[in-house]
């Protein structure tokens, strides 16, 4: 096993996977380290679950948003590496039709609570945005697949219905937003 410091980034640059060097602020590192934070958000949501299935699907799309990363910086499209596929996406669609099954219907916005998994997990959503904008920022200059850029967008409502699938599971209820001008 390597030593886990190498001190190559010591002055502000790190490697692609292509072996080129760019700075630490370029765009493409960006989205990598914010998906690195989606990524992270996953795994706190899991340390609060005790609920087996929905930690092997949280683990599941953790194992994914690496492939994502490495596809990101996998400027290129070494085949060597995994890449995101429509059937990923359709699996999501899958499974958030299949929970929805054991929710109420959504009648109102509702607050991100409902304990700390699924907090944790409405945190992670906003991490699956945030990496949506910096993957629409990313496409002005480089090119980005557009099955990511519709991955993101499928992971934040996957993430949503989980955090309301977690809030269950620990006996909360959804906490309804109540509209300040009523």
């Amino acid at each position: 096993m390597p030593k886990i410091f190498t001190k190559t980034g010591d002055k502000g640059e790190t490697g692609r996977f292509d072996g080129t060097r760019v700075p630490k602020n370029d765009p493409i590192i960006e989205v990598n380290g914010t998906i690195d934070e989606c990524n992270t958000m996953i795994g706190v949501a899991r340390s609060y679950n005790e609920d087996e299935r929905l930690d092997g699907i949280l683990k599941q799309y953790q194992s994914l948003l690496i492939v994502a990363g490495s596809e990101v910086t996998n400027v290129g499209n070494d085949e060597r590496l995994p890449f995101v596929t429509e059937a990923d996406i359709q699996a999501m669609e899958n499974l958030i039709d299949e929970l929805e099954k054991e929710l109420e219907p959504l009648t109102n916005f509702i607050l991100p609570a409902g304990g700390k998994a699924s907090a944790h997990l409405h945190l992670a959503r906003t991490a699956s945005r945030k990496v949506e904008r910096r993957l629409v920022y990313l496409r002005d200059s480089v090119e980005v697949n557009p099955i990511l850029l519709a991955y993101f967008n499928r992971l934040s409502d996957t993430l949503f219905v989980l955090a309301r699938y977690a809030a269950k599971l620990s006996g909360n209820e959804d906490e309804f937003w109540v509209n300040p001008k009523s």
